[in-house]
């Protein structure tokens, strides 16, 4: 697989810390609020950092294996790329891909959706992405969401590294956060609040807690397991509160958590992704629980993990 490793480029770069056109009626009803936040608010601390990503040219597929926010680049799983003839060389392969992901704003009857336009080159020719932000509002759970666009950015990024390499599942993490999830010390304290059986929140408003969660993945706080232990355990607390089924945006933020725990449990255990998983839903005491029977898990192939 070709690793690629990519840095913002500022001078071409043009984002903003806000959405532009959110509907003013929906920014008063949401605490009076000025403005709505964009997922490229922490531009100061992301045209620092350095976006890795595995390129497969055999399968034409490309996706993420950093801890950062895929919201930079469009790329939050393995994205199918198409293979751009016209513009491609004897030396260079450019690919592009589209791509999007959506959330709800919850308690407001307002869904967001963020469209991602991507070029990509196989050598060091760098990374264009083109986001789009666009607002149903408003949009009931029954309905068909009507989209307006509200907002484009421009991001390009320079390829400062591009190379063939055997992957394991720590590839494009950083040493710090190796050694912060081989902690012993830590993941047994993570492992006791999970014993202790889910836990209700303490923020009232699903919405702010909703935020919560989006902040947390989005740089390096993902890998404290303690406080990933805390979330979890209150995602499962709304998921088996009630008689009825959960929601949707229940079941998908704990198929989010769940799914970076029982990863880092294999990292820290050496054991695969598919042994993880088992031995956490055990811990959690949802084993065979018909709540989440039809969540699919990402599991790697036994093969392609490597001890380190």
């Amino acid at each position: 697989m070709r690793v690629l490793k990519f840095k913002i480029n500022t001078k071409r770069t043009e984002v903003r810390p806000y959405i532009k056109n959110f509907p003013k009626n929906l920014l008063k009803k949401m605490y009076n609020m000025k403005q709505y936040e964009s997922h490229f608010k922490d531009y100061a601390k992301a045209k620092k950092l350095i976006f890795k990503f595995v390129l497969d040219e055999r399968n034409k597929t490309i996706r993420s294996i950093d801890q950062y926010s895929q919201y930079w680049h469009g790329i939050f799983k393995t994205e199918k790329l198409e293979f751009k003839k016209e513009y491609s060389s004897k030396n260079e392969n450019i690919y592009g891909s589209k791509t999007s992901t959506w959330y709800g704003i919850g308690g407001y009857y307002a869904t967001v959706l963020h469209h991602y336009i991507i070029t990509v080159s196989s050598a060091k020719g760098g990374m264009r992405i083109t986001p789009s932000v666009y607002i149903a509002y408003p949009h009931k759970a029954d309905e068909e969401p009507k989209f307006k666009l509200c907002d484009s950015y421009d991001i390009v990024m320079d390829c400062v590294y591009s190379k063939e390499e055997a992957l394991s599942f720590t590839t494009g993490l950083d040493d710090k956060i190796i050694k912060q999830i081989m902690n012993k010390s830590t993941m047994k304290k993570a492992l006791d609040i999970l014993s202790k059986g889910p836990k209700k929140s303490k923020e009232e408003f699903f919405s702010r807690r909703v935020q919560n969660y989006e902040k947390f993945f989005q740089y390096d706080e993902k890998y404290d397991l303690v406080k990933l232990a805390k979330y979890l355990n209150e995602i499962i607390y709304e998921l088996l509160k009630d008689d009825e089924s959960p929601s949707i945006t229940i079941k998908h933020y704990f198929k989010q958590f769940v799914v970076q725990f029982y990863q880092l449990y294999a990292i820290h255990n050496k054991i695969t992704f598919a042994q993880s998983l088992l031995q956490v839903l055990k811990i959690l005491k949802l084993s065979g629980n018909k709540r989440i029977e039809d969540i699919k898990y990402p599991i790697e192939p036994e093969e392609a993990f490597k001890q380190h």
